[in-house]
């Protein structure tokens, strides 16, 4: 059972307005804080935490620091210093987008495409899913055997032979409880742009449901002791 929970129910039920200011805010603070250990660090404790930390990246990192270093095969001058900030940049860039795909699903923002061109739509719905088909991929390699896996893929590939289309839900209008959402996420912002980029962090576990979910699982965990 997890320690934090952000109640992924709750966060289906927001706004896809706020899931676009959400996910535009979280680039921008990966971006502007680019480097800083402490929300590196904070990312990787919250992934351990939540037991989705990406170990098959842990391989990509390696990759890119040994062809970082292969010029001094050459003889030539490696700086260390601007490699080692390098990787930390890149990896708070890929464990933050996989911290973020923890609350949210890129195929919700497909409403707010509705206007624009059915290819497009159609090409931002698979780059969209491809986190939620990985998941699914990996969940299913677990618990089928590989011979139903194989047959669950020939099944998949016929039953794709015609143009998919993406079923688009209509836009609700917003609500009192879409505000405070927004209110909350932008104070959260200016917070951690402001004073530390690990307020941040906290945002989504500081919701109505995680702080329930929290407080049942350190409940259940103290009873049990």
């Amino acid at each position: 059972m997890r320690f934090l929970s952000s109640n992924e129910a709750d966060w289906e039920r927001r706004h896809t307005v706020t899931l676009l200011f959400f996910l535009l805010v979280h680039l921008y603070v990966l971006i502007h804080v680019n480097g800083s250990l402490s929300l590196l660090a904070g990312l990787v404790l919250l992934l351990l935490l939540e037991r989705r930390f990406p170990v098959a990246m842990l391989g990509l990192l390696v990759a890119f620091a040994l062809i970082s270093l292969a010029p001094i095969l050459l003889q030539w001058d490696v700086s260390i210093r601007a490699l080692s900030d390098q990787i930390v940049r890149l990896a708070t860039f890929l464990f933050g987008m996989v911290w973020a795909s923890r609350f949210m699903r890129l195929e919700r923002l497909l409403p707010l495409l509705r206007r624009f061109p059915q290819s497009t739509r159609l090409l931002y719905g698979a780059w969209a899913l491809v986190p939620s088909m990985e998941r699914a991929i990996r969940l299913s390699l677990r618990s089928h055997q590989r011979q139903d896996w194989r047959e669950a893929i020939v099944v998949g590939i016929d039953s794709q032979r015609r143009e998919p289309v993406y079923a688009l839900p209509r836009l609700r209008s917003f609500q009192g409880d879409d505000l405070v959402h927004l209110f909350i996420l932008f104070s959260c912002f200016v917070a951690a742009l402001k004073w530390s980029p690990l307020i941040w962090l906290l945002y989504p576990y500081l919701t109505k449901g995680g702080v329930r979910d929290a407080l049942v699982i350190l409940r259940a965990r103290t009873s049990a002791n």
